[in-house]
C-alpha cells in the first residue's frame, strides 16, 4: 500500500508517535543506500526513509575538496573500526591489526575515499552469470546502471591525446559527476606510458569499454564547475527537499523487526538507537526492509536480527530466527602496499632536461595487469601449472576458486600498479586475493562493532615444490618483475638511479621487504555473498535475503567475488540497478528518466572546466 505523503512539520509529529509507513526503509545513507533512495523517491508516491548512524559533513572541506581525498578519516565522520589481529601479516606495531575506514556520514564511505571512477571488465562481469548462474547479472546490465549513474565530462582539450575517452561508455545524465583531471604528468605521459608499451602493456584507451586492461588515466568523482567530491551526499543535495525522502542523522539501526517468521520471515521496519537522544530505541514501519550498512555494518544487523549462523548467534545471545551460516563470509580485502610504495630514484640533471610538468589538478596512472603479463615467463608458467592441477585447495570455497582459474587463464586484471601522480612512486596492489575472511558479532549489543577478520595471507600452495603464501607471493613476484621492466626499459629507465627496494635484489630478500610494506587496501567487499544459497550466498539476484520475503541488501557485501575495478563504481552500479528491480516489484513505481540511460549522451560534448584554484570553490548550497 502507497505511503500517504505528508507536510514536514506534520511527518515529524506522526514521526514521534511511530505509526508512519513507508514503502521503503533504508538502513544507512552511504555509497549505495544513498544513492539508492535518491533514484526511488524520483517517483513522488513512493516514500523513502533512510537511516543514518552518522552526522552531516557535507559542507565539510576535507570531504568536498577533492585535494584533501581520505582526510575524514579519524575524524567524527569515521567509524575508525579496526581488523582483528592478523597473524599472516607482518606486525608493523599493530600485530597485523588494520585500519577499516568507513564513512559515517551522510555519503558513507563515498564521502571519504580516493574518487577513482571506473566500472569492471565484461569478462569479469559477465560470470557473474554465466559462472555464478547470477541471472540478470553481467556486464550488459551492470554497464548499463553503471552510466545511468553517471554524468561524464570528457578530458579537457589540451590533454584529450593523453586522456583517451569514447562517449559511449559514460553516462550523460546520471547524479554522479566524472571527469579526468586537468593535467597528466609529464613522467606517465612521455616515459611511462611508452616503457610499458615497449614491454607489450596495452596502449592507452578507455577503460570502461569492457577491457579494463592496461595503463589507463581512470575517471574521478569530481563535480568539474565548482571542482567539488561528487558522492551519495552531492547527489542527496539535489534532491533533498522531496516530501517522500527523509534522512536521520544519529540513527543506530539495531536490527530488523519482525512481523511475522513463518514460512519466510516478513519485517515490518527497523529498530534504531537515536545516538543524539540518550541512545533512545525507535522504530521505523515500512513495506520493503534494504540494508545498506555495508560490509560491516549489513551482517551485523542481520546476525543482531536473529539470520545467520546459529552457532555465532547463540553465542553472541541471539536467538536465531532463521538458519543462514553464509551470514557474515566471503569478506576479501586486496593487500597493497599501503605502509611504504615502491618508489624510483629519479635523476635530477635527466630530469631538468626532460621538463616533467603537470599543471594544478594531476592525473594518476592506474595500471590493471593480467598474471600473464606482469609476471616473469617462468613464474607464471609454474603458477599456471598449479593451477591446472589444482581443483580444490584448503580455505578457498570451490566456487571461488573456479572463479579466480578463469580470471587468470582468461587474462583479466589481477594486479594494480597504481602511480602516484607529483612522485616516481608506484603501489601494487593484489586485486582479487584467494584469502577469504568473515565479519560476525561478538555482542548482542549493538553498538559493539562485530569483529572484522580479513584473513590475509592465509592460503597456502605449493610452487615449484616450495610452499608459499600465494597472495604475498604473487604480488612480491609480480611488482619485481614489474619494477625491473620499468627500471631497464628506456625511455624511463633514462630517468632514473635505481629502486627502493632495489629491483636486483634477491627474491628472498625483495619478498621481505614487499612483505614488511603490505596491508590493508581499504577496498573491502563481500560478508553478504550474491550466489545460489546452496553455493553460500545471502541473496538472490533480486537482492532478498533467503528466508525473508522482503529484506533485502544493497551495498558492496552483496559481491560475489573481489571486483578488479575500484569498488566505488561497481557499487553505484548496483544501487541503480537495485532500483531498476524494486521499481518493478509491487507497488515499487514505474522507471524514471534517471535509470534510463539517455538516448543522446550530453557528455559526448562536455568537456570538464575548473575554477583557478581549489581551494577558492565555493560550497553549493546545502
Amino acid at each position: 500500500m502507497k505511503s500517504t505523503l505528508v507536510a514536514p512539520a506534520l511527518f515529524i509529529a506522526l514521526a514521534a508517535s511511530q505509526n508512519i509507513t513507508h514503502d521503503y526503509v533504508i538502513a544507512g545513507a552511504g555509497t549505495a543506500g544513498l544513492l539508492l533512495a535518491v533514484v526511488l523517491s524520483e517517483d513522488p508516491d513512493v516514500s523513502v526513509m533512510v537511516l543514518e548512524a552518522g552526522t552531516d559533513g557535507r559542507d565539510q572541506m576535507n570531504i568536498t575538496d577533492p585535494e584533501r581525498r581520505g582526510t575524514i578519516q579519524h575524524t567524527q565522520y569515521d567509524w575508525g573500526l579496526q581488523s582483528t589481529l592478523q597473524p599472516y601479516l607482518y606486525a608493523n606495531g599493530t600485530g597485523g591489526s588494520q585500519y577499516v575506514p568507513r564513512g559515517k556520514t551522510i555519503g558513507g564511505t563515498s564521502a571519504m575515499n580516493w574518487m577513482i571512477h571506473n566500472e569492471n571488465s565484461r569478462v569479469q562481469l559477465d560470470i557473474w552469470e554465466s559462472l555464478l548462474n547470477l541471472t540478470g547479472w553481467n556486464w550488459t546490465s551492470m554497464s548499463t546502471a553503471f552510466r545511468q549513474s553517471e554524468t561524464m565530462y570528457g578530458p579537457p582539450v589540451v590533454e584529450a591525446a593523453s586522456l583517451p575517452y569514447n562517449a559511449e561508455f559514460h553516462g550523460g545524465a546520471g547524479p554522479i559527476c566524472s571527469i579526468f583531471q586537468r593535467s597528466v604528468w609529464g613522467l606517465y605521459s612521455d616515459y611511462v606510458q611508452p616503457s610499458l608499451v615497449a614491454n607489450g602493456y596495452e596502449m592507452p584507451h578507455d577503460g570502461n569499454n569492457g577491457n579494463a586492461n592496461g595503463p589507463n588515466f581512470l575517471p574521478f568523482a569530481i563535480c568539474p564547475q565548482d571542482y567539488t567530491r561528487s558522492f551519495a551526499g552531492s547527489a542527496y543535495t539535489v534532491v533533498q527537499n522531496r516530501t517522500n525522502l527523509h534522512v536521520v542523522q544519529n540513527a543506530h539501526v539495531s536490527r530488523i523487526i519482525w512481523s511475522s517468521t513463518q514460512g519466510n520471515a516478513t519485517a515490518s521496519g527497523l529498530e534504531y538507537i537515536n545516538l543524539a537522544a540518550d541512545n533512545a530505541t525507535k522504530q521505523v514501519h515500512a513495506r520493503e526492509v534494504v540494508l545498506s550498512g555495508g560490509l560491516v555494518y549489513s551482517p551485523q544487523i542481520l546476525e543482531l536480527s536473529g539470520v545467520g549462523d546459529p552457532e555465532i548467534l547463540s553465542a553472541a545471545g541471539v536467538e536465531t530466527v532463521i538458519s543462514l551460516p553464509s551470514v557474515g563470509t566471503g569478506l576479501r580485502d586486496p593487500p597493497m602496499t599501503n605502509y611504504w610504495p615502491i618508489s624510483f630514484k629519479l635523476n635530477e640533471t635527466a630530469v631538468r632536461a626532460a621538463n616533467l610538468t603537470g599543471n594544478e589538478y594531476i592525473q594518476n596512472l592506474i595500471d590493471l595487469e593480467p598474471a600473464s603479463k606482469i609476471l616473469d615467463p617462468a613464474d607464471y608458467a609454474a603458477a599456471s601449472r598449479w593451477l591446472n592441477s589444482t581443483s580444490h585447495v584448503p580455505g578457498v570455497d570451490d566456487t571461488q576458486f573456479a572463479v579466480f582459474k578463469y580470471l587468470w587463464f582468461a587474462e583479466q586484471p589481477l594486479i594494480e600498479m597504481a602511480w602516484q601522480y607529483q612522485v616516481a612512486n608506484v603501489t601494487p596492489y593484489n586485486l582479487i586475493p584467494l584469502s577469504q575472511g568473515t565479519v560476525h558479532i561478538n555482542s548482542s549489543n549493538p553498538l559493539h562493532p562485530p569483529a572484522i577478520d580479513p584473513n590475509y595471507n592465509a592460503i597456502n600452495v605449493t610452487i615449484n615444490g616450495t610452499e608459499v603464501q600465494w597472495d604475498m607471493w604473487f604480488l612480491a613476484k609480480a611488482s619485481q618483475h614489474y619494477v625491473t621492466q620499468m627500471a631497464t626499459t628506456q625511455p624511463f629507465a633514462s630517468l632514473i638511479t635505481g629502486t627502493t627496494p632495489d629491483y636486483r635484489l634477491p627474491f628472498n630478500q625483495w619478498y621481505q621487504a614487499i612483505f614488511e610494506w603490505t596491508g590493508s587496501s581499504q577496498h573491502l567487499t563481500g560478508g553478504n555473498p550474491m550466489l545460489p544459497r546452496a553455493a553460500g550466498g545471502v541473496v538472490d539476484t533480486e537482492l532478498l535475503v533467503y528466508g525473508t520475503s522482503n529484506v533485502r541488501v544493497v551495498d558492496g557485501s552483496v559481491f560475489p567475488y573481489q571486483p578488479s575495478a575500484h569498488p566505488m563504481g561497481v557499487t553505484y552500479a548496483l544501487a541503480m540497478r537495485a532500483a531498476s528491480i524494486f521499481q518493478q516489484l509491487r507497488g515499487g513505481g514505474g522507471l524514471t528518466m534517471s535509470v534510463q540511460v539517455p538516448r543522446s549522451n550530453v557528455s559526448a560534448s562536455a568537456t570538464a572546466s575548473f575554477p583557478a584554484n581549489s581551494r577558492s570553490a565555493t560550497m553549493l548550497p546545502l
